[in-house]
């Protein structure tokens, strides 16, 4: 007879790539006529589960459903300097276009919505309702199937058998108690650390706990998965010192609080002075950088976009200020630095030389218009125009942490690998928990690798802990 467990298959975490994972066990198992049991272990309660996944807009790099963008996997491993693991690369391009209409089958509808990425000029592909779209969708279809979300227990510890591989987990429960588990099988889809100050400080480094999460749902993200599993020996994969960054309003309260209007405008520092290109290229491609600018070069971690009325005639630009404060409002620049703190004598200097550096040409916002300053530093090589058009505004802006970098190496199934790269028998990592980037972030392929490696790698458990059993029966 097999070896008793408690449950066959233990999901640890409830976003996109956990919620995609137990569902495609489910589903496995199902067709296989295999009886498994099968849960979700989530840390949060039912109105906050699924961290970052429940906040994401979750843009897709997709041309459309069934095709990846151009470029898709050449793109990815140039913004990593070929750090990056090509066949897990290659393999979430092959399977992409499959996996969302998977989702799509299990009732999340997918569109064509504008972004807050004003001059990119495109509009992404979305799940209709964003990421928590397609975890209440997914996690309603897996507990059809008989899967047991529990809510409020936190995994701390694996467990291995003498053979190395993993049979049990401990769980510690609200109140503090902790139990063990018997299991046949374990994914890690717990998100990365962004959550964890610890953790934050130890990989990003010093003042790291003064980045804020770019929503809540990042600080149930506390970087237990990727902590046990190096306990057992994992390897690891993707940069520890870095994560994605964005832009957003320090004011606000509200998830990814962003100001992405500052390309048509200038962004200046604490002493008011400006420190960076803000034209360099459209936004979607240089907000990342601008934001860890702010957090590593800056006085105080924070910078302000200096405009004024003319960015209320720009088409859409509500969609660029996802911030729900408004903007600092001033008659005079001097009276804006008094209200945001910069000296006047410096503010309005930069102001009046960035003014008449700007050259002549045609504003166009929507696309790179070569539209530049002449003979200051940074130079501006897009969008120069004069802020001259009272009242003048202003927005606080820090960097926000979307997600941490670092985390476990897993094979295209999402097995965790050892150090001498054996994947360690019963234990996957999905999401977030697996690491795969190195410098710049390639937008719209964070949720599309949770569910495409979720996908394969809660089919692949279901074919390892029917392959146990039989060879203990």
């Amino acid at each position: 007879m097999g070896r008793e467990v408690d449950y066959d298959i233990v999901v640890i975490g409830c976003g996109v790539a956990g919620t995609s994972a137990a569902l495609s066990a489910a589903e496995t198992a199902k067709k296989e006529n295999k009886n498994l049991k099968i849960a979700i272990l989530e840390r949060a309660d039912y109105d906050h589960r699924g961290g970052n996944s429940r906040w994401t807009a979750s843009y897709m790099r997709m041309k459309n459903l069934d095709e990846v963008a151009d470029n898709f996997v050449e793109d990815m491993m140039a913004f990593s300097d070929n750090y990056s693991d090509r066949e897990y690369i290659e393999t979430l391009a092959k399977d992409a276009g499959s996996t969302l209409r998977w989702v799509q089958e299990k009732g999340v509808d997918f569109d064509y919505l504008p972004t807050m990425f004003l001059t990119a000029s495109r509009p992404r592909l979305l799940p209709v309702g964003g990421g928590r779209a397609i975890v209440d969708t997914l996690s309603r279809r897996a507990g059809g199937l008989g899967v047991e979300i529990i809510y409020e227990a936190t995994a701390w510890k694996l467990l291995l058998d003498d053979e190395g591989a993993v049979n049990g987990l401990m769980v510690r429960v609200k109140g503090g108690t902790s139990l063990q588990l018997k299991v046949g099988a374990i994914v890690l889809a717990s998100g990365g650390f962004q959550g964890n100050q610890e953790m934050m400080a130890q990989y990003v480094g010093r003042d790291a706990h003064k980045v804020r999460t770019v929503a809540e749902g990042g600080l149930f993200n506390k970087g237990e998965g990727i902590r046990m599993a190096m306990e057992l020996g994992a390897k690891t994969a993707g940069q520890f010192d870095s994560f994605h960054a964005e832009p957003v309003d320090p004011r606000s309260k509200r998830e990814e609080a962003a100001v992405m209007t500052y390309p048509y405008f200038i962004l200046v520092d604490q002493n008011g002075n400006r420190f960076v290109d803000e034209g360099k290229t459209t936004v979607d491609e240089q907000y990342e950088e601008v934001a860890r600018t702010i957090f590593h070069d800056l006085p105080g971690h924070i910078a302000y976009m200096i405009g004024d009325q003319k960015m209320y005639d720009i088409p859409n630009y509500e969609r660029a200020v996802e911030t729900d404060k408004p903007a600092i409002v001033a008659d005079t620049i001097e009276e804006l630095a008094e209200k945001i703190g910069v000296p006047v004598g410096q503010l309005t200097s930069t102001v009046e030389s960035f003014n008449a550096a700007v050259q002549p040409g045609e504003f166009l916002w929507d696309k790179k218009d070569g539209k530049q300053t002449l003979g200051i530093l940074p130079p501006k090589s897009n969008w120069a125009i004069p802020i001259d058009k009272a009242p003048f505004i202003a927005y606080p802006i820090i960097c926000s942490n979307v997600f941490t970098n670092g985390g476990l190496a897993t094979d295209t199934d999402g097995r965790v690998l050892s150090q001498d790269h054996d994947p360690i028998p019963g234990l996957y990592a999905v999401g977030e928990t697996a690491g795969l980037y190195y410098g710049k972030y390639p937008g719209g392929t964070s949720v599309l690798r949770g569910l495409v490696f979720g996908r394969r790698a809660g089919d692949h458990a279901v074919a390892y802990v029917t392959d146990s059993k039989k060879l203990e029966v």
